[in-house]
């Protein structure tokens, strides 16, 4: 992923407590990240960045629409977008192995957080996003009832016994 200015929060200069941020998040942010499934879109993320003295606290929420592939027919479909992250920055040298907590060196002045967005949003979309019914591309679902039409249903029960199993049954 580019390093993009537009997300790197500079803290050094800013006093301990609480301050927002509000970011815009459109069709150039998903062409700088490589191998995302999401086609289009538009969110917005708003943090709250708590500095303390030895570590600083972000809570990210992001609202917003996104456009990914359809898993019935590989067509985009829009699928909304709500959720939130918290991750927390401490200030140090040594490497932490929790994937809540960055470790920032203690010449670090700013922040990327378009890492931690991504990583958001991610986690956040549908494993199975759908159109509504007969919204799907029905060329594309016309091809793949063909293709699949001789394929043995999965969740269908073989009704054949096994001819051992009478002869146990016979024992008792």
């Amino acid at each position: 992923m580019k390093k993009n200015s537009e997300f790197v929060v500079p803290f050094a200069g800013i006093k301990l407590g609480v301050h927002e941020y509000d970011f815009e998040f459109t069709q150039t942010f998903f062409e700088n990240v490589p191998h995302l499934t999401i086609e289009n879109g538009q969110f917005y993320v708003h943090l709250e960045l708590e500095k303390k003295e030895t570590m600083m606290r972000a809570n990210f929420w992001a609202t917003g629409d996104v456009v990914q592939a359809c898993s019935r027919c590989n067509e985009g479909v829009e699928v909304e977008l709500n959720t939130d992250l918290s991750v927390v920055y401490k200030f140090g040298t040594d490497d932490e192995e929790d994937e809540g907590l960055i470790v920032l060196h203690p010449d670090t002045y700013e922040i990327d957080v378009s890492h931690p967005i991504y990583e958001m949003i991610v986690i956040a979309l549908s494993v199975d996003a759908t159109h509504k019914s007969n919204q799907c591309n029905q060329d594309m679902l016309n091809i793949l009832k063909k293709y699949t039409a001789n394929v043995p249903d999965e969740n269908a029960e073989i009704k054949k016994e096994d001819p051992r199993w009478e002869k146990l049954k016979k024992l008792n």
